[in-house]
């Protein structure tokens, strides 16, 4: 009897203590997904192409700065800094009003599935142009040069997506997003009933991966998902890396506007497709072309603006890159 008590209490441990490495791997694995889900930064030459103004370049800066990410917990925490820059095509070549955002997220992992994640995310921004001039108080009029523009806004976000991946490499995924947005407190009077303070947004990438053999070698072979029977567990010394993502975004503004009814979609709605492609020689950057609609401009004091653009230029961001050395993975 003590035997077999002894058995049963050897097999429990040993089922429980797989339990949390597998726990702890997935914490840290969603953590992968929190950034690569996250907006890419980008420069583009001559801007939104497509608006009223003539840009040098446009310019945005974002990454989340894991402040807490941890395999013993599902819970992430991050701050979150989101900059953006239209320098005009003007003789001293002025950005006027830089766009900021800076504020905080926490992430929370749903389920134990990698191939089929699935988390939330809660997060808070502050958002401004960082002038302090009085706005002109003239209904239908702006001050594009220094008018103080500030909100500040809560969102809560639903994530899923599929992978589709063997025991050695990542093939490809699909990755979802809903998301509302909506004014908490604190913003310019003036805009009221002429701003989208409440959003509701989806959003779908899909994400192509390509397997470098031996890319620490002589023999940088590039392998796609055709050619996956060429690979055994034995291959060491390789990268998988994104090569290509395909987004788009769709959010329309469900607020109370003054002069705007909610089926009003040219001025509620804003949409964006975007093609990303980064080729053998580029590691986490990527040629990106843009082409959208929007309803309402997101860069600060320009929210009055709408119109449809195009955009081209170099992202980069938290591209898949992982490289396998010796039976080790790291990112």
């Amino acid at each position: 009897m003590k035997k077999i008590t002894l058995l049963f209490l050897t097999l429990f441990c040993f089922i429980h203590i797989k339990a949390q490495d597998s726990t702890r791997y997935l914490n840290l694995r969603f953590i992968d997904f929190y950034r690569e889900n996250h907006p890419l930064s980008y420069i583009a030459p001559l801007g939104e192409i497509g608006s009223k103004n003539k840009y040098v370049f446009t310019a945005r800066l974002t990454t989340p700065f894991m402040a807490m990410g941890t395999k013993w917990s599902r819970l992430a925490l991050a701050i979150i800094p989101d900059f953006t820059i239209r320098m005009l095509r003007q003789d001293s070549k002025p950005v006027y009003t830089p766009d900021l955002r800076i504020g905080a997220a926490a992430y929370y992992r749903l389920n134990n599935s990698e191939d089929n994640y699935k988390y939330v995310t809660a997060g808070f921004m502050h958002h401004s142009n960082g002038q302090d001039e009085t706005p002109r108080s003239a209904v239908g009029t702006l001050n594009y040069e220094n008018w103080d523009f500030s909100t500040n806004y809560a969102y809560f976000r639903y994530n899923w997506g599929k992978i589709k991946k063997d025991q050695l490499v990542t093939w490809s995924s699909w990755n979802h997003q809903i998301e509302f947005k909506n004014q908490i407190f604190n913003y310019d009077s003036i805009i009221k009933g002429d701003y989208g303070f409440s959003r509701v947004s989806y959003k779908i990438s899909y994400r192509d991966y390509v397997y470098f053999k031996d890319f620490f070698t002589q023999n940088d072979t590039l392998f796609t998902a055709k050619d996956k029977k060429k690979l055994t567990e034995t291959d060491k010394g390789s990268l998988n890396k994104e090569r290509f993502r395909w987004d788009f975004d769709i959010s329309y503004a469900i607020n109370k506007y003054s002069h705007y009814n909610f089926l009003m979609a040219q001025r509620r709605l804003n949409v964006e497709a975007a093609g990303y492609y980064s080729p053998k020689f580029m590691r986490q950057v990527a040629f990106t072309v843009n082409i959208g609609y929007y309803g309402e401009d997101p860069y600060n004091i320009y929210f009055k603006d709408r119109y449809a653009w195009v955009r081209a230029g170099i992202a980069v961001g938290f591209l898949k890159y992982t490289a396998k050395s010796n039976g080790y993975i790291s990112n």
